[in-house]
């Protein structure tokens, strides 16, 4: 299955600059979160959103076509 990533902030840097912090990943049927994690190397404390959905949980199952978004997590004030 395919999963459109994009990643913002200084999350970006994890990827190539050309791509903008988007990145499209094949991953087995019945991938959760956590494989987009552990592919990309990203750490676990941050937000995330799947389908604009925001989401805690990491072996929340991802389908084809899923777009899951990663953002720094905000501080506090």
């Amino acid at each position: 299955m395919r999963i459109r990533v994009i990643l913002y902030s200084y999350l970006r840097e994890r990827l190539p600059s050309e791509a903008n912090g988007h990145v499209e990943l094949d991953l087995p049927d019945g991938s959760p979160v956590a494989a987009v994690f552990e592919r990309l190397d990203l750490p676990r404390q941050v937000a995330l959103a799947v389908n604009g959905m925001a989401q805690r949980d990491f072996g929340l199952v991802l389908r084809d076509g899923d777009e899951v978004r990663v953002f720094r997590q905000g501080a506090g004030g």
